[in-house]
């Protein structure tokens, strides 16, 4: 086991400058595709060495929207991104969208379904592997809690702990398959993407799951790069890998 670094920890500095800082760290990056880091093609990361994971744009797209035109064009932007994933090998992790109110909850669920098939076609036409990732305690998204992971219809699962932690159930989370992981840590209350060792996780427990899983390159998702290289260090101290 090695450890991956998200470029969240540099989310503000260009792709470049934040692939070039990372390197004496680490092998293996996860691409933020969003703002600076928003990929319009693969020539960048075909410069650097890492192994890549890709974690689609996820700010104004929205799998389950129940308006029609926006969510075809969500599902476009995946498509887009499995299209670069493609090239350099990368799986890619997708959030699984939201509602604006309650009572559309159920054609919105709907509406995700009917992404998540295209999806798993686009997927395969690529020959890319992908994860849903489970959400953080905001408003009205899915996967807040596992009693949604029904409406992924077999699809992978990413388990993000900081999320999982900060709407109370990261241990029956756990208890779920999941494939691809991101570490970082909150006081279950703030999504603040510290360090780990810097909130309340237990993250022996968590360690041990992502050794059951066999995840092979769990990635740091801290929001600063202190946090990413404190991280980094206590997870290799602990010996985990």
């Amino acid at each position: 086991m090695d450890y991956s670094i998200s470029t969240h920890c540099l989310h503000s500095d260009p792709l470049d400058t934040v692939l070039d800082t990372l390197a004496p760290h680490t092998d293996h990056v996860e691409i933020m595709d969003d703002g600076p880091h928003f990929l319009t093609g693969a020539e960048l990361l075909h410069s650097y060495s890492y192994t890549y994971s890709i974690h689609a744009p996820s700010r104004g797209v929205n799998l389950a929207s129940v308006l029609e035109p926006i969510r075809r064009a969500a599902v476009e932007v995946i498509h887009d991104t499995f299209s670069i994933a493609a090239e350099v090998g990368a799986p890619v992790v997708i959030h699984p969208g939201y509602i604006a109110w309650e009572y559309e909850r159920e054609l919105a669920g709907r509406n995700l379904r009917a992404s998540l098939a295209q999806i798993r076609s686009d997927a395969a036409e690529f020959g890319v592997t992908y994860f849903i990732e489970n959400m953080g305690n905001w408003g009205y998204f899915y996967l807040k809690t596992p009693d949604d992971i029904g409406l992924l219809d077999g699809a992978l699962f990413c388990l993000d702990v900081g999320h999982a932690n900060e709407c109370g159930n990261l241990p029956a989370f756990l208890e779920v398959p999941f494939s691809h992981v991101h570490l970082h840590d909150n006081d279950g209350k703030h999504d603040s993407h510290s360090a780990v060792g810097e909130g309340c996780i237990d993250f022996d427990a968590v360690m041990n799951k992502v050794r059951e899983n066999g995840i092979r390159n769990p990635v740091i998702e801290t929001g600063t790069l202190e946090g990413a290289l404190l991280s980094l260090a206590l997870l290799r101290e602990k010996g985990y890998a």
